[in-house]
């Protein structure tokens, strides 16, 4: 005997602990059968979007300050990444080590601010061609060069500040239209010295020269202007001039 159709039973929604991890809150479920789809999950205020890596890493969105921020960690539970899309600021972490490498080719770091580097241990910046550090705010501008056997530093101004220093070089040449130094002390030691000038003029409290061998003075004309007394000693004095002698004095002692 035939027995009457049983009425279809409505399906109902799934409860909401089985609905998978990876969906937002408010977001609808996957369908649980092709008959019917589930009825949208009821939103949860106290579980943010978090993705799990069977390695254990993660991936979350949380709420912080009121903005919304992506998160990255790893399985020990360190930020690895933070991306907060409001502000546009991103941090990158890594504890154990970070390597930026583009082996086809460039690197290029953009900041429409300051860019910072700060180190604990070295700071090395190493190539093979050359390195350039450069400064310019419109017409003005000091650039410092580095290139294999050359360092070049171009600037209107040089300043250099330190309580002690230490210059070797081999051979140096300046040119410039002046010149001025202030020294406490000064000790030169010079194998041979040479100076070309139109006009030297030198101005000391005492003058102190002393030559072990032979002091020549070749000029045009000499001229001794002596507020008080000239004293002239020697083994031998010898005068000679092609022309007159003069001299002129209230007393002239000879021997």
């Amino acid at each position: 005997m035939p027995t009457a159709a049983l009425p279809a039973l409505p399906v109902e929604p799934p409860p909401s602990d089985a609905r998978p991890e990876g969906l937002r809150d408010g977001a609808p479920c996957a369908p649980c059968a092709p008959c019917a789809p589930c009825a949208p999950c009821a939103p949860s205020e106290e579980r943010p979007l978090r993705i799990v890596a069977r390695g254990g890493a993660s991936a979350s969105i949380v709420e912080r300050d009121g903005h919304e921020v992506v998160a990255v960690h790893d399985r020990a539970g360190r930020l690895l990444f933070e991306y907060d899309a409001e502000t546009g600021r991103g941090s990158l972490v890594a504890a154990g080590g970070l390597s930026l490498a583009a082996p086809g080719g460039d690197i290029d770091l953009v900041a429409g601010g300051a860019i910072r580097c700060w180190a604990a241990g070295e700071v090395a910046i190493a190539s093979r061609s050359g390195a350039t550090l450069s400064a310019r705010a419109g017409e003005r501008g000091a650039t410092v060069q580095v290139a294999p056997g050359r360092v070049t530093v171009a600037g209107e101004a040089l300043a250099a500040v330190a309580e002690r220093g230490d210059v070797r070089i081999a051979e140096a040449r300046y040119e410039g239209r002046a010149l001025t130094a202030v020294l406490e002390r000064a000790h030169t030691t010079v194998g041979k010295i040479e100076s070309i000038a139109g006009r030297v003029i030198a101005r000391a409290g005492d003058l102190f020269q002393e030559v072990r061998e032979l002091h020549q003075l070749r000029a045009g004309r000499v001229r001794a202007l002596v507020e008080d007394v000239i004293e002239l000693r020697g083994r031998e004095v010898s005068v000679d001039a092609r022309e007159d002698v003069s001299i002129d004095g209230q007393r002239i002692n000879l021997g």
